[in-house]
């Protein structure tokens, strides 16, 4: 995989969500998919030694839409770092969907798709699971909060908030 660039697309919360719900299962069952909980964890922590580009991705068929955050904490519990844990949902998946030019990042020229959330997520990454405001291609596209609100009012393009910092 990392000498042809080939992305692993885990999908942790599948197995976390079946997992959670284990009693459900015949006793057959219960068994593989305790082992295969074991098998993924050690496939993802082996991935990351070698090295392999990692994308952010979901069976939300198996558990229900709107929980897919949650993998982030899934990864940082197998080992990743938190800031790679943001760079497979964003700059990672930009470059395996061959948009890179486009988006996955905040820069001069590039579309501005951007969450606000409480908190520092590169110090727990569970803020993940709390996105109060929402910007698609410099558009808001959520607001939750009266903070949120203020931040709507005072967004800048992408190009202003880069430029800002350069």
């Amino acid at each position: 995989m990392k000498a042809k660039g080939v992305f692993l697309t885990p999908t942790l919360m599948a197995t976390e969500w079946i997992m959670s719900k284990l009693e459900n299962y015949p006793p057959e069952l219960q068994a593989k998919a305790k082992a295969a909980a074991v098998a993924r964890s050690e496939m993802f922590r082996n991935a990351l030694k070698l090295g392999i580009k990692i994308s952010f991705g979901t069976d939300a068929a198996v558990f229900p839409h709107g929980q897919n955050a949650k993998a982030f904490k899934l990864m940082v519990d197998l080992g990743m770092t938190p800031i790679d844990a943001l760079r497979c949902a964003t700059a990672n998946d930009a470059e395996l969907l061959g948009i890179a030019q486009k988006t996955g990042s905040l820069k001069k020229g590039k579309l501005a798709d951007v969450i606000a959330m409480p908190g520092d997520p590169t110090s727990d990454i569970t803020a993940t699971e709390h996105v109060l405001f929402a910007t698609k291609e410099g558009k808001v596209i959520r607001q939750d909060s009266p903070t949120a609100q203020k931040a709507a009012e005072s967004t800048r393009s992408a190009d202003d908030v880069v430029a800002s910092a350069d």
